[in-house]
């Protein structure tokens, strides 16, 4: 799954490449649950459209942070190191971006949920850090200094989105 997703990546020339990066993320991501962890306290309480909302946001904020984090690696290679069996269907799969222009190797984890052939992606760690982690401390300072309002974090991350895939490739 992950060579299949930085194919997608590596193929530039291909003008239909970020609909089919979209395509690889809806079918092999779990949005739902990711967006719903970097929610935190803050989704108690909160309504089931406002909840939708943002989950339709949150996976294209994540599309775009994903496809902008992962566009910087397309010339390498992901090489498996091991893997962690954390508990029936839940496994993290370590990596290295391997660069033989960089004297160090790159440490990549993703953590996948589900069971035999139907895993998918609920997270991404780069070098210890695990991505929903680090947007739910985002989103819950967002969220502290805005009310609480899901509806706000939800437009300040279509906002974010559109930034992200107006710059393109960085």
């Amino acid at each position: 799954l992950i060579d299949q997703g930085v194919g997608i990546l590596r193929n530039t020339g291909d003008p239909a490449r970020r609909t089919k990066f979209r395509d690889f993320i809806t079918r092999y991501a779990d949005a739902r649950k990711t967006a719903l962890f970097t929610l935190g306290n803050y989704r108690r309480g909160a309504g089931d459209t406002d909840l939708e909302a943002f989950v339709r946001a949150f996976q294209d904020y994540a599309t775009a942070v994903y496809e902008s984090r992962l566009d910087r690696y397309k010339g390498q290679t992901l090489k498996v190191v091991g893997s962690i069996d954390n508990k029936p269907g839940d496994i993290t799969v370590n990596m290295v971006v391997v660069d033989p222009d960089a004297p160090s190797q790159l440490r990549v984890a993703f953590r996948l949920h589900g069971g035999s052939a139907n895993y998918r992606f609920i997270d991404i760690q780069v070098e210890g850090i695990w991505l929903s982690v680090d947007q739910r401390e985002q989103f819950a300072a967002f969220l502290s200094k805005n009310s609480g309002s899901i509806p706000r974090l939800t437009a300040h991350l279509q906002a974010q989105a559109q930034q992200i895939m107006a710059a393109g490739p960085r």
